[in-house]
């Protein structure tokens, strides 16, 4: 008899123990290892969301949003969405900016694999050196998942890929073509262009974008009349090139300029503002220049002087942080053939690109910012199709 009733509480306390499982959904990260203060983590541990679908395969599951770069606002942009995608779907979701530093950035993705993640999306790695160290990290943590946006996998001469792990990026070409449409909108085919970079081969995005050109180029849409290059990435830099470059000019020769960098795009517009200011002999309306990406600065130029500033090419940051995170649920789950690539159309991808936008200042109002410009944007900008979908997971899961 007493082993019966020893039976029957033992049968009881393992169902009390599957039902306690059941509703705790926060996943328990006490056993480990936490990148330390100076990588900058932001822990947002989430409550398992109500998908209204079918059931999460990622609940309880944690990731982690690393940067490369410092926190700006279109970053934060994409890391609240992430987070606000995981939340819904019962993850967890941590972010880490690492200051410009590649090794930091290695640091901080090797602590997090270390540490139980279940999967990263890791943001604008080194070209040079992400192929090597991203497959060493896979490799050695086999059931880690990896998506990568804004990262080249270079190495022997020629590009590679890393199996399982899906490489995202901005339709770069797209970005300076839309820009191109808009100077032969206003010009016509075989406007004369000056174009501000630095150069092939210096960062994979910039030869990504010289797609876009030398497609425009050799249609005999657009006319190269000169190229600059800024020494430094820096504002200060392009600023003091380009102004020295304007000098060398005169205005009748050139249409308009496009700038590859919205970083450099602030220095070209201080330099056209500034010339028409100092130097007389450079007459005619002011020089317009488009840019590609954008942030607050960008904005507020294009509203103060939407003469010189017209445009710039961008994708929607808040939804480009949802379709990388998206992308890394679905590696997650084991359904890589659910993983979409908006510029093909093409599913079952390891290569996905979202396409650009043009931002008009024309269009800009005096409320506009870059969290909103959604409101002006054509229908390229923050589309809901762009993004990956599943049944626990459906497009407009945190847009209702």
């Amino acid at each position: 008899m007493k082993r019966r009733i020893l039976s029957m509480l033992l049968a009881l306390s393992m169902v009390f123990a599957l039902v306690a499982c059941g509703t705790n959904n926060n996943g328990s990260q006490n056993d480990t290892q936490q990148p330390n203060d100076s990588q900058q983590g932001t822990n947002d541990n989430q409550q398992d969301g109500d998908t209204g679908a079918a059931a999460s395969p990622v609940a309880g599951k944690k990731v982690a949003y690393i940067m490369i770069m410092p926190s700006a606002t279109i970053f934060q942009m994409w890391a609240n969405s992430c987070k606000d995608l995981a939340s819904a779907l019962g993850a967890s979701c941590d972010v880490f900016f690492c200051d410009g530093d590649f090794n930091k950035w290695q640091d901080t993705i090797r602590t997090c694999a270390s540490g139980g993640y279940d999967g990263l999306l890791v943001s604008h790695g080194n070209q040079d050196g992400s192929y090597v160290f991203l497959k060493e990290i896979t490799e050695q943590y086999p059931n880690l998942k990896i998506t990568c946006f804004d990262t080249q996998f270079y190495a022997d001469g020629q590009y590679q890929k890393i199996p399982g792990v899906t490489q995202m990026f901005q339709q770069d070409a797209s970005l300076v073509t839309v820009l191109l449409d808009e100077m032969i909108a206003k010009y016509g085919e075989g406007v004369r262009l000056i174009k501000v970079w630095r150069g092939p081969n210096y960062n994979s995005p910039f030869d990504r974008r010289e797609v876009g050109w030398k497609e425009y180029e050799d249609a005999g849409k657009i006319v190269t009349v000169g190229e600059v290059q800024p020494l430094q990435d820096t504002v200060d830099s392009a600023n003091t090139v380009f102004a020295a470059y304007l000098q060398s000019i005169k205005r009748e020769d050139v249409d308009g300029v496009v700038v590859y960098y919205d970083c450099y795009g602030q220095g070209v517009y201080q330099a056209i503002v500034e010339i028409y200011v100092y130097f007389l002999n450079f007459d005619g309306d002011p020089l317009p220049m488009g840019s590609v990406d954008i942030d607050p600065v960008d904005v507020t130029n294009m509203q103060t002087r939407p003469d010189i500033w017209t445009a710039a090419g961008t994708t929607d940051w808040t939804l480009n942080g949802e379709i990388g995170m998206r992308i890394l649920f679905l590696e997650m789950a084991g359904e890589y053939d659910k993983i979409y690539d908006p510029a093909s159309g093409q599913t079952g991808v390891d290569v996905v690109e979202v396409p650009g936008s043009a931002i008009l200042a024309t269009s800009l109002k005096d409320t506009s910012t870059v969290e909103n410009l959604g409101e002006i944007a054509d229908e390229t900008y923050g589309n809901l199709n762009y993004l990956s979908v599943a049944d626990w997971m459906p497009a407009d899961l945190i847009h209702k």
